[in-house]
């Protein structure tokens, strides 16, 4: 069902300027920045409470940031988009180094057969997981350099590279694993084996191995020995708890204890 708006005369220039724009997040700055152009005097956060009463804007958990709800939508209505406090942060601190990781970059990289139960973000020890990201977010301290980042969607992300090397690096930051099973084992993955290699070059030995190890299991046997030539592995490796019952691969020397039970027979293994 539509459920008319009513939009002030005052604030008609500014709803259709981000109208305009295609803004999905608004941030005090931007709306602020907004007034200055159509020049418009006030107060932006006076402004704020009166666009999200109105119905124009969504209040988010990210402080000084509201989505914008468009026209279009026929209501006050949320787009539903999974990655709206992501953005928000983003909006909020442009220099803030979060990307999307493990389950959530696997699902927007089109690898991940199903929605991860909470999203994840991914950044360098020095960083604070804001507290606007908690319980449907979780976070992995894993830094990756420019090489491992793509943006879909207007959104930092791992690439394929980078995702393989992140989950090597971090094994157990991908919680869904009987998830990773599945999609690791449904086809080969093209990925750029040089450029792992060299997202590699920076960590330790069975960063390195399990990385491998996980192009194998995705069909990518050719990419897997190219690292191995790269990187030769002197010792043995865990994927998962040390402990017996896995499964040993000779070619990357890694003892596999968690992800082994749920590979596809047939796989790239």
């Amino acid at each position: 069902m539509t459920v008319a708006r009513v939009i002030a005369r005052s604030m008609a220039d500014v709803v259709e300027q981000f109208e305009l724009d295609g803004d999905i997040v608004v941030t005090i700055k931007r709306l602020e920045s907004v007034m200055h152009e159509i020049g418009m005097s006030g107060e932006p956060r006076r402004l704020a409470y009166e666009l999200q009463r109105a119905g124009w804007f969504g209040q988010l958990r990210s402080r000084h940031a509201w989505e914008f709800l468009p026209g279009a939508r026929g209501g006050a209505y949320g787009s539903g988009d999974r990655f709206i406090e992501f953005r928000a942060q983003r909006a909020i601190r442009p220099e803030w180094p979060g990307v999307l990781a493990m389950e959530s970059a696997a699902s927007v990289l089109g690898l991940a057969h199903r929605v991860p139960e909470q999203e994840v973000v991914a950044f360098p020890g020095d960083a604070v997981f804001p507290k606007a990201l908690g319980g449907e977010w979780r976070y992995v301290r894993v830094e990756l350099p420019d090489e491992g980042i793509v943006r879909i969607d207007g959104l930092p992300s791992w690439n394929r590279e980078g995702l393989f090397v992140g989950i090597g690096v971090r094994p157990s930051g991908y919680k869904d694993v009987a998830g990773l099973g599945q999609w690791l084992s449904t086809s080969p993955h093209e990925v750029d084996a040089e450029k792992i290699i060299r997202l590699l070059a920076p960590v330790g030995a069975a960063a390195r191995q399990r990385t491998t190890y996980l192009l194998q299991l995705a069909g990518n046997t050719e990419d897997a020995l190219r690292v191995v030539d790269a990187y030769p592995p002197k010792g043995p490796a865990w994927f998962g708890p040390r402990q017996q019952g896995g499964r040993y691969d000779p070619l990357t020397k890694v003892n596999d204890t968690a992800l082994h039970k749920y590979l596809s027979i047939g796989s790239g293994s």
